[in-house]
């Protein structure tokens, strides 16, 4: 049991010090767009998401495409929705809700640098990628420059201009772009319509009105504000300023602020039905963890088996065996020689085994060596102590034993004369 003890504790102290090696040890950031609102790495969304929880009344996370919400509620009005992701594909039944969503007063902010293509043909727009760099952290530390983006005035804030790296605005958003009928046009058609392009003019796009709210150096630019029916949409191509490296960078929290602040008198509703999340694998244990009796349920179910395990983990008494009483099988070995012996009827075989093993007892007994030897006058006179028995009796026996061994022949008579003679002394010996 102590030896159990002492094993457990080097174990526990084992793992304390892992902990405390991996707790101290130096993070590696992962640098991978998520928008997530339980991901505290660099692109995911914990920070921005906890600080519109406590600041902005009615907010909440729904994991509903537009055509659910539409479902859920046809007539609503009133309420403002934000999707950010890096690129996500609207089927022609998306786009077609969200439309109804912002004809029926509702306002969208859509947050991506990479739109889908079927809202881009609908709103008659595309994404400029002339400048576009992945996000790279070793560029920024060797060379830490940043660009200007300037956000329009309104009715209570003037022109703003933020600093920001380039990598978090790769892209701007081109309209005037109207969708061609045959995509494959022979070149003399595409020159025609490409010189009816009609560059940064808001009049292109598909929508009652627009107006730029922000722009890059270039002019070009990176959040549109489009009116449609009673509704608004936003789209912003600079989505990182909305994660936790965004919000954290310098002064540029108040970036995503003021976006949202052109949906402050409306409950905030952030969709996670796309993208990242609108893929996540529909399995039984997800479905058990997401219903709050079913999860508690399964928590008190591994604790209970996790205390099961401690308490039983310690050696019990083990039920002690019966060992029977090994049967004594050197009567049925002897038995066995005997028989082989006399079958063969070789009485000096016999003679010299027996007078063998008769040498071993007496050498183990009183320490007199006859079996290497020829025995001595020393010799005689120990045994004639030890036994009683007279000198010359063990003097002729003994002699005419080794006589017989050596001998052509020995009859039965004489070999159990002098198997009689032996035992006979050994007995003596023993006494």
């Amino acid at each position: 049991m102590k030896g159990s003890q002492l094993y457990l504790l080097l174990l526990f102290a084992f793992l304390v010090i892992v902990f405390i090696i991996e707790l101290n040890a130096p993070h590696k950031f992962v640098w991978k767009p998520t928008y997530d609102k339980f991901d505290k790495e660099p692109f995911g969304s914990y920070v921005f998401d906890d600080v519109l929880s406590s600041s902005v009344n009615n907010y909440t996370v729904e994991n509903k495409t537009f055509y659910q919400i539409i479902q859920a509620d046809s007539v609503s009005s009133g309420r403002a929705f934000l999707l950010t992701e890096k690129h996500v594909e609207f089927s022609d039944m998306d786009v077609e809700n969200l439309y109804k969503l912002i004809h029926l007063g509702n306002q969208v902010m859509i947050c991506m640098d990479n739109f889908p293509y079927r809202l881009e043909d609908t709103l008659h727009f595309e994404i400029s990628y002339e400048r576009y760099t992945s996000f790279n952290v070793k560029m920024i530390i060797e060379k830490p420059t940043r660009d200007s983006i300037f956000f329009g005035t309104d009715t209570l804030n003037p022109v703003q201009i933020f600093e920001v790296f380039p990598q978090i605005h790769p892209v701007s958003i081109m309209p005037g772009r109207e969708k061609r009928e045959d995509a494959s046009m022979d070149n003399e058609d595409n020159e025609e319509n490409e010189e009816n392009e009609i560059d940064n003019d808001l009049t292109a796009f598909h929508c009652d009105s627009a107006e730029m709210l922000v722009w890059d150096n270039d002019n070009k630019p990176l959040v549109i504000r489009a009116f449609i029916g009673k509704g608004e949409l936003f789209l912003v191509s600079t989505p990182l300023m909305f994660t936790n490296f965004g919000i954290l960078d310098s002064t540029n929290a108040a970036y995503a602020f003021r976006l949202l602040s052109y949906m402050k008198d409306k409950p905030l509703i952030r969709i996670e039905a796309y993208g990242a999340h609108g893929i996540e694998p529909r399995t039984p244990l997800r479905y058990v963890l997401s219903q709050t009796p079913l999860r508690w349920a399964t928590y008190t179910a591994m604790s209970l088996l996790l205390l099961f395990m401690a308490f039983t983990i310690r050696r019990r008494q083990r039920i002690i065996p019966i060992v029977k009483t090994p049967q004594n099988r050197t009567f049925a070995f002897i038995q066995l020689i005997s028989n082989l012996y006399y079958q063969k009827h070789d009485n000096i075989e016999m003679l010299k085994m027996k007078y063998k093993y008769f040498c071993g007892d007496v050498k183990s007994l009183i320490g007199v060596e006859l079996y290497e030897k020829v025995p001595e006058e020393f010799d005689y006179e120990r045994l004639n102590k030890k036994t009683g028995l007279e000198k010359d009796f063990i003097n002729i026996l003994l002699q005419n034993i080794r006589y017989a061994i050596y001998s052509e022949e020995v009859s039965d008579l004489q070999l159990i004369q002098y198997i009689d003679g032996m035992n006979e002394l050994i007995r003596a010996i023993k006494i």
